[in-house]
């Protein structure tokens, strides 16, 4: 622990500990980061170039923010790379792919696609936004050494970002920032479930009378809203600077693109400083990142909150930890009493009884569930929307999850092997390669002498190798390039357009070769 951002086993704990929970469940903080800063060659490279300073990052938005600097460091440097592509204001580097002045939005509208270039063809063609990006992160030096699961979250933070970057930039949905907070948590004008245990609780009276807050969200041409947030508009922090900052997203179907798209346009019209960070641990309590993406998790934020036991009380995500004396809600546990509660005040929090925050009403009994990175407490007798998964040990939902087609079984598409011959996801190391091998043994042309498979039959040339047991010549298969380098370097042979491993030391033929002679 000596290189890394915690001195103890506690502070450890503090970042990647499990959370116990009610129901007699767990579940680890920051499973993602902890992957990658436990792959065997971080340390190395760490102690090699004497920079710990990767060994340090303590939050998702923190991994996010540098993975992707260095990725645009990388590319920048490497001279292999001379295109250009232009997406969401910063500049990436590659050796075949290119952006037009569209800056790789689709003429057709499609949000999840990239527009580009490809060099190799001549041609304009549309690409899955996660899968362009994995590309321009594999073609740099630096994407090389990244373990698999931080290259499938960086994808699909990227690609969740793209499609609301070009939402956002289609006039169907109209943005509202006012003091609207009953509108906002009524079923009768928002589109669809919001996946939220508030809708139609009649709580929004605290955010009227016991906060300095306003209300945001977005209606579709239909006049309904779609995603809706709180804004606090006088957060502090440690040191006394003031903050507007957005709290967690709820959108139609729980849709996280919708929410991207909120925090985009309060970005753009310049009506916050940072917001609660969309997908994976989103549920932290100091989740929130500046307008351009880097982490505030260090920030100790408070806000003047001023409520009695029996006032409204909504469900708080951030501003949970209250200070009844001081009058102060904050995200770093310094008050007392837990804001964190579904029951509409501090003094229905005492009665006894379970609430399904998934589908939103009482039950006798909750298990621990998982929605997109977000945690739920949802009725054990309806389960219907969830998987458990063994490898987890926990309940996700289906949304999340995939199904292996090597193995079938099931795991989530956060941390997913991604194959770039197969084009599809799987859920181990194990059940990647031997789906590759099928693969390849079925289309692709193998190299005896290479040992290896290669994707175009141009790729591969035929060659004579010599069998000293039968004494005769077996035809064999080749990568061009290696029987390139063999005949540049003599250690191949060439007669009548064919290619051999071995000769005749005495004739220099081939045996069984005779040297015909011609009379003039």
């Amino acid at each position: 622990m000596l290189y890394y951002n915690f001195k103890n086993y506690d502070g450890f704990k503090d970042l990647f500990g499990t959370i116990k929970h009610g129901n007699n469940t767990q579940s680890r903080k920051n499973r993602i980061l902890l992957a990658y800063l436990k792959d065997k060659n971080l340390l190395h490279q760490a102690a090699a170039g004497n920079d710990y300073s990767f060994l340090h990052i303590s939050s998702m938005a923190e991994l996010e923010q540098r993975m992707q600097n260095e990725i645009l460091i990388s590319g920048n440097e490497d001279e292999s790379l001379p295109y250009e592509l232009h997406l969401m204001g910063k500049t990436y580097y590659s050796i075949i792919y290119e952006t037009d002045g569209n800056d790789g939005l689709c003429e057709d509208g499609d949000s999840k696609c990239v527009r580009y270039h490809n060099h190799r063809t001549g041609k304009i063609f549309k690409m899955k936004a996660g899968k362009l990006y994995r590309h321009l992160i594999l073609e740099t030096e630096f994407g090389k050494t990244l373990p698999e699961q931080v290259i499938t979250y960086l994808c699909e933070e990227f690609a969740a970002k793209w499609q609301a970057f070009t939402m956002g930039r289609l006039p169907k949905n109209k943005l509202y920032v006012n003091q609207e907070f009953e509108r906002i948590y009524s079923s009768k004008y928002c589109e669809g479930d919001f996946c939220s245990c508030m809708v139609d609780k009649g709580y929004h009276g605290f955010y009227e009378k016991s906060v300095n807050a306003s209300a945001a969200y977005l209606e579709n041409e239909k006049g309904k809203i779609i995603t809706r947030c709180i804004i606090f508009n006088e957060v502090k922090d440690q040191d006394g600077k003031v903050y507007w900052l957005a709290e967690r997203q709820y959108a139609t179907g729980d849709n996280h693109i919708l929410k991207r798209a909120l925090a985009d346009a309060l970005i753009r019209g310049g009506y916050i400083d940072g917001y609660k960070k969309v997908g994976a641990s989103c549920n932290e309590a100091n989740a929130f990142v500046s307008i351009n993406g880097e982490s505030l998790s260090d920030r100790k934020f408070r806000i003047a909150c001023d409520l009695d036991w029996d006032d409204d009380l909504s469900y708080q995500d951030s501003f949970k930890s209250y200070s009844m004396s001081a009058r102060i809600a904050d995200n770093y546990c310094y008050g007392d009493i837990d804001l964190g509660i579904t029951e509409g005040s501090l003094n229905n929090a005492e009665e006894d009884g379970c609430y399904d925050s998934y589908h939103g009403y009482d039950c006798d009994e909750t298990v621990l569930v998982y929605v997109h990175g977000e945690e739920y407490d949802c009725d054990s007798d309806n389960l219907g929307d969830f998987v458990w998964i063994d490898s987890e040990g926990e309940y996700h939902h289906r949304d999340d999850v995939s199904e292996c087609p090597e193995c079938g079984g099931y795991f989530l598409k956060s941390e997913t092997c991604y194959s770039e011959v197969t084009d599809d996801n799987y859920c181990c190391e194990e059940c990647r390669e031997k789906a590759e091998k099928e693969y390849k043994d079925a289309n692709w042309y193998y190299s005896d002498y290479d040992g290896e498979y290669f994707e175009e039959e141009d790729d591969i040339a035929y060659y004579w190798r010599w069998n000293r047991e039968k004494e005769e010549y077996e035809k064999k298969t080749i990568s061009v390039s290696s029987l390139r380098s063999l005949l540049y370097s003599d250690d191949f042979f060439e007669f009548d357009n064919e290619c051999f491993d071995r000769v005749n030391p005495a004739t220099n033929l081939p045996y069984g070769y005779k040297l015909i002679k011609t009379v003039a």
